[in-house]
């Protein structure tokens, strides 16, 4: 993803997500406290309605102070007077009683007690005619400390007992399913020291009849059984089932709102206490309409100041991140032209004062690169030729040496034999003189190999290799070796092990012999040990060699894999050595795709394994010769890439297999290379120096144009492709118009597309090689080339 798209996210991110936890974590508290709000203002209506009931027993509070005003009420109580006095006032009280409260149904009994709660006389008003009269069975006890609590009143207090729910009253009279009373002291006894009242006075109301005025609310007792005035208690708690939840609600004693999806909300709430000590329930249905209205509008008037700030939010963001990303696209595209052009661009930007710094400080990086990448480019052409000296010196030395190196190994080892007519200390001294050489010749070898390795001028033959007929023959040629030192050398295959694989058979030896090599020059006593065992992916071979020798000291196990290096500096006085053997193994082995791993204890010997696969994939080999060699025998060059074989000329496949790889038939003839890249342009250079063409550099298309028209005769150019087409195309331009080389082969080097391909083919290229360049694809591409021109050179003379 670009950055535009992480910039446009992260501003949004810090942006709105303030935002949104905000409302995420407000809004459902403001809904929760408006709900609040209106089950307060809902349960103030529900008292108000209930204030009707308040007002009426504020009314029979007036009634009883005024019942409880007895002329005579010691004889009321039947403590003073004589029976008939008593049953005479009883009478007139009654009659009185019936007078005044004819109207009050819902007095419904009057008792006075004495101050043990002992009935002293009582009245009860009929259900069918409301007349007042004395009943034979007595009424129902008031709790006894609803009588102590009305003891203690002083004469005109009134106190009201809390509800009592009497389903059995209630199944054979209905008035008395929910009743409350109102106690009243009356009298005072004389001789007493504290206020002390004869009695009390106690009026019974019928709470269920008034309860009949609120038609919409549910009476409910604390059990979850419904209390409907006029009717029998039920025995089930029907509103648990009617109301899922109710019981909890209930539990806790609380208001509560009740919610379900089928039913209106109903407001519950603990309104009256019964003489059980549980509460009375009441509960109203709630219109929910008007919250929800205002929780929708409040929702609606949120979420459209969220979008709102949204959209504002993510314009604001997307500015900042098109400037950020034209920024960057400036940026990139300028830093690319200094890194891969060397251009010496400026970064005139404006703004704050840490951008104008980051521009200056830019602006000296590529002036201190165009500067640091002409002096590379001085130093790269003075390593060229530097190694053009090293490999001409290399060649000069090895065949100087060489040839009287062998003829001094020949002659020695012809006087070291007993027919020479030497005596023995005379051959002694010419078999020294002959291991001297053979050492000096391994030492000339091994620079040699590592040169070839170091430039990148190494053949690679792949073939399928017979695993034991290989290393008996090495156990055949290094024996004597080992022999001489009384070593058993010993070659052990596991019967998993692979018996062969598709590799070099030569640099295969080669490895192997530097680990025998290494075994029998570190060893004194005791074996050495071949084993041939199968590996895990991606190497199912592992040849292993095993010693028991003096060992690798701790820590020393890499540096011995190191060009000129030795574990130790004894060890290379006492042994000898350039120490390039196993360095040149671990590059054989690179180049084979496996790897060396070394195992060893000091004193104890040592174990260096080769871990190989099974085959080598040619692909995997980038700038290598490769010649595959097939089961019978005859080798072949490796495939060409894609832009060899796409080239501009074209010519059959039996042309491109045929013939040598390296011609050197262009000896007198000169190759100029354009190239930026040290790594390239020195293997290319090698290349084609072992092609026996003499090569010239230049780093730019500039420098082709000058060392183009101060040397002439130039046979073939091979020009980096540069990134963008345009210029490729100008550079191929200019050097056929100014130089005046209409007719020279150029051949562009690098990575292209099919567009790219276009347009230098319409500039003047005559083909294509792709990156990493195959050796064999360049020396056949410059084989046609060169013979085309000659070709055509003889039609011309002709």
């Amino acid at each position: 993803m670009k950055l535009r798209f992480y910039i446009l996210l992260l501003l949004l991110l810090f942006g709105l997500a303030p935002l949104i936890i905000a409302v995420l974590i407000n809004l459902p508290l403001v809904l929760d406290r408006t709900a609040l709000f209106y089950q307060k203002a809902y349960l103030q209506n529900l008292r108000a309605d209930f204030r009707d009931l308040d007002q009426h027993l504020a009314s029979r509070h007036e009634m009883i102070r005024l019942l409880g005003k007895l002329p005579e009420p010691g004889i009321i109580l039947g403590e003073a007077g004589s029976e008939d006095q008593i049953d005479l006032a009883r009478a007139r009280y009654t009659g009185w009683i019936n007078q005044m409260l004819d109207d009050q149904v819902d007095i419904i009994e009057i008792l006075f007690v004495d101050t043990d709660a002992n009935e002293r006389f009582w009245l009860d008003r009929d259900a069918q005619t409301r007349a007042w009269h004395p009943t034979v069975l007595p009424p129902e006890p008031p709790s006894r400390g609803f009588v102590n609590a009305a003891v203690k009143l002083q004469p005109g207090e009134v106190i009201v007992s809390r509800i009592r729910v009497n389903p059995y009253a209630g199944s054979s009279d209905p008035r008395r399913l929910m009743t409350l009373q109102l106690a009243s002291p009356v009298g005072e006894r004389a001789g007493s020291t504290t206020i002390k009242p004869l009695g009390l006075l106690l009026m019974t109301i019928d709470v269920g009849g008034l309860a009949q005025f609120y038609h919409d609310t549910l009476w409910v007792n604390h059990n979850g059984s419904y209390l409907h005035p006029g009717e029998p208690i039920g025995q089930e708690p029907a509103a648990f089932a009617d109301f899922p939840g109710l019981a909890d609600v209930f539990a806790d004693g609380k208001l509560a709102l009740w919610r379900a999806e089928e039913r209106p909300p109903f407001l519950w709430v603990p309104m009256f206490l019964t003489e059980q000590g549980v509460p009375l329930w009441v509960g109203r249905p709630v219109d929910p309409s008007p919250i929800e209205s205002f929780r929708d509008a409040l929702m609606a008037r949120v979420l459209t100041i969220v979008l709102a700030l949204i959209l504002v939010v993510w314009l604001i963001a997307r500015r900042l991140a098109s400037r950020a990303e034209r920024f960057g696209q400036e940026l990139t595209s300028t830093v690319r032209g200094i890194l891969r052009d060397g251009q010496t661009r400026s970064f005139p930007w404006r703004g704050p004062r840490e951008v104008r710094e980051l521009g200056e400080q830019l602006d000296e990086l590529a002036r201190a690169h165009a500067e640091h990448l002409a002096t590379e480019r001085k130093h790269t052409q003075a390593l060229e030729q530097s190694n053009r000296y090293k490999s001409e010196f290399l060649a000069n030395v090895s065949h100087e040496l060489r040839t009287p190196l062998n003829s001094i190994l020949l002659l020695s080892k012809l006087l070291a034999t007993a027919e020479s007519g030497l005596d023995a200390e005379q051959r002694r001294q010419a078999q020294v003189i002959n291991e001297a050489g053979r050492d000096l010749r391994t030492m000339i070898d091994n620079v040699l190999d590592i040169s070839r390795i170091e430039a990148g001028a190494v053949t690679v033959s792949l073939q399928w290799v017979e695993l034991r007929p290989m290393l008996n023959q090495l156990v055949a040629m290094l024996g004597p070796l080992f022999a001489d030192k009384g070593l058993a050398l010993r070659l052990e295959i596991a019967p998993e092990a692979p018996a062969r694989l598709y590799s070099d058979r030569d640099k295969l030896r080669q490895i192997l012999k530097n680990f025998l090599s290494n075994a029998a020059k570190f060893t004194d006593r005791g074996e050495t040990v071949i084993s041939v065992t199968g590996g895990a992916a991606p190497w199912p071979l592992a040849i292993a060699v095993s010693d028991t020798g003096i060992g690798i000291p701790p820590g020393k196990e890499e540096i011995i894999f190191e060009a000129f290096q030795q574990a130790d500096g004894s060890t290379r006085r006492r042994y000898g050595g350039t120490g390039l053997g196993l360095s040149i193994s671990r590059e054989l082995a690179h180049l084979l795709g496996g790897h060396i791993s070394v195992e060893s204890q000091l004193g104890q010997g040592a174990r260096f394994t080769l871990h190989l696969p099974l085959r080598r994939d040619p692909q995997d080999l980038d700038a290598v010769e490769i010649i595959e060699v097939q089961e019978g025998g005859a080798q072949r060059p490796a495939a060409l890439p894609a832009a060899v074989a796409a080239s501009a000329l074209s010519a059959p496949a039996e042309a491109i297999s045929a013939g040598p790889p390296w011609p050197r038939q262009w000896g007198d003839q000169w190759v100029l290379l354009v190239e930026r890249e040290v790594q390239s342009l020195v293997a290319v250079t090698a290349q084609l120096e072992a092609m026996g063409l003499a090569v010239q550099t230049a780093a730019d298309g500039e420098e082709a144009v000058e060392t183009l028209t101060e040397e002439r005769d130039c046979a073939l150019l091979l020009l980096g492709a540069s990134a963008a087409p345009a210029t490729t195309c100008d550079t191929i331009q200019r050097i056929r118009e100014e130089a005046g080389f209409a007719a020279l082969p150029i051949v562009i080097v690098g990575e292209f597309d099919a567009d790219h391909r276009r347009r230098c083919r319409a500039a003047g290229a005559c083909g294509f090689l792709g990156k990493p360049i195959d050796p064999a694809a360049l020396a056949d591409l410059v084989q046609r080339l060169l013979s085309a021109a000659a070709e055509a050179s003889s039609r011309n003379t002709a």
